[in-house]
């Protein structure tokens, strides 16, 4: 198994598990602990397992335009931009983010599990362009910070003006002496951002316990139950590549005029027809619902299924992404889902799951 650069700290301090190939916390004191220190402090995580792949050559901004529907060359360098890679039918083969440092320089951030089948599809659709391709993981950390107090927090060991970052955008600095690429992006629906140090296998842990003195370590526990609160899908739970972008509610991520990358075709066709299911938010009256739990209207027919599921500690009520059946799909929809064949009364509503004038990277400031 896996270790990242910051294994000592969990082997020591949290209860560790097999995610992804590596040996990983998934919690230190406990999830609901670490969820509510992100949503009103700072908690920091780390992210080492994920994929981190540099592109750079003449041809490496073809080479993205034809593997992504998003229109990362019109972006600003500097620009961190959340994406599809997608099958030539559409299909999702992860969802990642592409930060544009320059014209021939490219840093794709794909998901762990997700690494080996990334790199081939890409390593395919590059044939014939003359670019190249490093994948850093290895040779790299990545930390997350996120939180209403994240500036706080990191501020104290980078000179870059965190407040001045704009979300989705990023710059190379350095943190605690160390070559780092810092971007206001993360995975909780809070603000915040995630750090990729360079040749920091020494260094990493210094960084790391820096931050820990006034952000709190979580671990993989919290990071689900803030994702999923905050609305945001898991690649390999929320979708696959049997899932298409309208599908699973990212039809945003298709630039309007874009053509020639893979999959459009397919596409084209699917946005021409509309999706059958769409992927949606469902807020329990009781009881939590679990992955592959069935949906049903108030007549009991079934209308989807669970894909992610669990107890929000911000509504304290069980909450639920899934899958449901485009007519019955309507925001504010009274449904059913089955729990321990017992159906159990819910709604549809609106992603994020809490009121984001309170919480997330929207929340207006405090008095």
């Amino acid at each position: 198994m896996k270790h990242t650069p910051l294994y000592d700290f969990h082997r020591k301090h949290g209860k560790m598990v097999e995610f992804a190939g590596y040996d990983m916390p998934i919690w230190y004191t406990s999830t609901v602990e670490e969820h509510m220190t992100v949503r009103n402090n700072a908690g920091i995580f780390d992210v080492s397992h994920m994929g981190r792949v540099e592109v750079s050559g003449p041809d490496s901004g073809k080479f993205i335009e034809k593997l992504f529907p998003t229109d990362i060359g019109k972006q600003p360098n500097g620009k961190s931009v959340y994406t599809l890679l997608l099958r030539e039918d559409a299909g999702i083969i992860d969802d990642l983010i592409v930060l544009k440092k320059d014209e021939n320089n490219y840093l794709v951030v794909i998901n762990a599990a997700s690494r080996p089948k990334d790199l081939r599809h890409m390593e395919k659709t590059g044939s014939g362009l003359n670019f190249k391709m490093d994948d850093v993981t290895e040779a790299t950390t990545m930390i997350a910070v996120q939180g209403p107090s994240a500036i706080e927090a990191l501020q104290p060991l980078t000179p870059l003006p965190l407040a001045g970052t704009k979300r989705f955008t990023h710059t190379e600095s350095t943190v605690k002496g160390i070559r780092a690429v810092i971007t206001r992006t993360g995975y909780t629906g809070e603000d915040g951002f995630e750090i990729i140090l360079y040749d920091a296998a020494s260094g990493a842990m210094a960084v790391w316990e820096a931050l820990a003195k006034s952000a709190k370590p979580c671990a993989l526990g919290a990071r689900d139950s803030l994702r999923l609160e905050a609305g945001l899908p898991l690649y390999g739970s929320d979708m696959d590549e049997s899932t298409n972008p309208l599908e699973a509610d990212l039809g945003w991520v298709i630039s309007k005029d874009k053509r020639s990358y893979v999959g459009q075709p397919a596409l084209a066709a699917i946005m021409q027809n509309g999706p059958g299911k769409v992927r949606r938010g469902i807020i329990m009256e009781e009881r939590i619902p679990r992955h592959e739990f069935k949906v049903t209207d108030q007549s009991g027919a079934e209308i989807g299924s669970v894909t992610s599921g669990t107890f929000s500690p911000i509504l304290k009520r069980g909450i639920a992404m899934a899958y449901v059946k485009t007519p019955a799909s309507k925001l504010g929809e009274s449904v059913k889902v089955v729990v321990r064949d017992a159906p159990s009364g819910g709604k549809i509503v609106k992603f994020p799951f809490y009121d984001d004038s309170l919480y997330g990277w929207k929340r207006k400031p405090h008095q």
